[in-house]
């Protein structure tokens, strides 16, 4: 459990206390954009496999809350909303991923209407959804890292664009919002069903297929 816990914090710390800290601009400096972006890259992978291979190593008997059907059958509605956002976000020209910042000169459309942040909120949901249906200790270090640092990437990303006076990064944020359907609520966006890539949203139907289909192959634990 101490390797997971370590692993944890190195996942944390490298997304959190590097990319979203001042830290990010003095590295970039030093090293150039094209480095650092391949040296943070590597060591964010590192640090997710090793958390994935601790996580495999340890036992998960020891539970804060035990499954049950009710809350395996919440988990499974949110992961199919996970998956939609997943593919929506992907297949989209997203202004918050790295190297498409360019997206953001666009008029804002479909899913970003509905939020910005769709593949963290992917993620996020996707630690919920996990958290809930196993509530054991493991799991909850392992989702609620991963849910962290998508919460709290958003919330950086956010602070980060708000600080510069780009007009199309001030125009983006108006007619966007972080919250899903926030920005709709209170007439900031407007959204109709042809604004909305349905390819997007069918292949997001297919991959939380798949992830049903072989959860069992991926995780050692079937859904069937």
């Amino acid at each position: 459990m101490e390797l997971l816990a370590i692993a944890a914090f190195a996942f944390l710390a490298t997304h959190l206390g590097v990319s979203s800290t001042p830290l990010r601009g003095l590295l970039v400096s030093a090293l150039g954009e094209g480095l650092y972006q391949g040296l943070y890259s590597l060591v964010a992978v590192v640090a997710l496999g090793l958390m994935i291979y601790a996580y495999a190593s340890v036992p998960h008997h020891d539970y804060l809350w035990y499954p049950s059907r009710e809350l395996h059958l919440a988990a499974s509605g949110l992961m199919l909303v996970s998956s939609v956002l997943l593919a929506m976000g992907l297949l989209s020209k997203n202004p918050t991923s790295v190297g498409m910042t360019s997206a953001v000169r666009r008029e804002t459309a479909g899913i970003f209407r509905i939020t910005r942040h769709p593949v963290q909120w992917a993620f996020l949901l996707w630690a919920i959804a996990h958290g809930l249906a196993n509530g054991d200790v493991a799991t909850l270090i392992l989702a609620g890292t991963i849910g962290l640092v998508s919460g709290l990437g958003m919330l950086a990303i956010d602070a980060r664009r708000r600080r510069g006076a780009d007009a199309d990064w001030q125009a983006f944020y108006q007619t966007t919002s972080a919250i899903p359907f926030a920005a709709l609520a209170s007439g900031r966006a407007r959204l109709a069903l042809g604004d909305l890539n349905w390819v997007a949203f069918a292949a997001g139907l297919v991959l939380y297929a798949a992830f049903y289909w072989f959860h069992g192959t991926i995780a050692a634990v079937p859904l069937r």
